[in-house]
């Protein structure tokens, strides 16, 4: 970038420069285009806040149940000490709170869980309403269009379900994000709900299988000391299976229900910051504008050059 000496300052002055005083009167002689701009960005931005469907977030708090697993598990690894290969077999493991915690989010994450839980609910025509009838009760496109399982999974969890989990504090936040506020809130419990379901339906699989190897292995041998370690582990399953019974939930004990946000509280669209971005991007608009359309001067100069401190010619 060539400088010029500036004769009254004695300074060097970067002949990029802009002079902002000449700036801001050349703007405020195109004022009527920048008014304009703002006027028209700004009123689709207002149009947008305001006849925007609201989409609410109702979020459901939950803590994983380890506590109780964690002591049975304590009670258990003398046990396993001495009928590892065994115990592996049967199924037993000695697994910690996080690994049963991380099992039942994926679980929660997992597509055939929230596929199942988008056929039961029907929720495929409220995903995509565009292309359901709801007058005729059927699809408005062609069988080749019509959403598929898939789809639906992946619009429901990237769009609408979020999980969140707090490392400190182990607490996992359980968000859905949909446009009627009460369904939300629906959602979002009963998925927490359908989730201890599942996780207790497969301790209970896992205990009855385990029982039933073990009771095998009882009746085919005759040690006294690996009888005792059998009828321990015995034991321990029928423990497993009755807390899995009496246990509704089982694997996250809901620390606060979800509950429908006021009408008035949406998560998008947010007015305010509409109505200030649409100014903010409409005066943008307009000063670029009035910079670009104006006429060249006799030399062939447009706005920019014009408006330099330091003139080049």
């Amino acid at each position: 970038m060539p400088s010029f000496l500036n004769a009254q300052s004695k300074e060097w002055v970067d002949a990029d420069e802009i002079d902002f005083r000449r700036l801001i009167a050349y703007l405020w002689q195109r004022r009527r285009l920048i008014i304009v701009s703002v006027a028209a960005v700004a009123s689709a931005f207002v149009a947008a806040a305001f006849f925007t469907r609201p989409v609410y977030r109702a979020t459901s708090v939950l803590l994983p149940v380890s506590s109780e697993r964690d002591s049975l598990s304590g009670s258990l690894s003398s046990t396993l000490g001495s009928l590892g290969g065994l115990a592996s077999i049967a199924g037993i493991n000695i697994g910690n709170g996080n690994a049963a915690t991380e099992e039942a989010l994926a679980v929660l994450r997992s597509r055939q869980f929230t596929e199942k839980f988008i056929h039961e609910k029907n929720l495929a025509p409220k995903l995509f309403p565009k292309k359901w009838d709801a007058a005729a009760g059927k699809w408005r496109v062609k069988a080749d269009d019509q959403p598929t399982p898939a789809q639906a999974f992946k619009y429901f969890d990237r769009k609408i379900r979020s999980i969140i989990e707090d490392r400190k504090t182990g607490l996992v936040s359980l968000q859905i994000d949909w446009r009627d506020r009460n369904e939300a809130a629906s959602w979002a419990n009963e998925l927490a709900q359908r989730l201890n379901a599942e996780m207790r339906d497969r301790a209970i699989a896992k205990a009855e299988a385990s029982l039933g190897f073990l009771e095998k292995e009882l009746a085919s041998t005759a040690v006294v000391e690996t009888r005792s370690s059998i009828n321990r582990l015995i034991e321990a399953q029928i423990g497993k299976r009755m807390m899995a019974d009496v246990s509704p939930e089982y694997a996250f004990r809901v620390v606060d229900r979800a509950m429908a946000p006021d009408e008035n509280d949406p998560i998008w669209p947010k007015k305010l910051l509409l109505i200030v971005a649409g100014i903010v991007l409409g005066l943008a608009i307009g000063v670029a504008l009035a910079l670009v359309t104006a006429p060249a001067d006799q030399d062939g100069r447009g706005a920019i050059d014009r408006l330099r401190k330091i003139r080049t010619d």
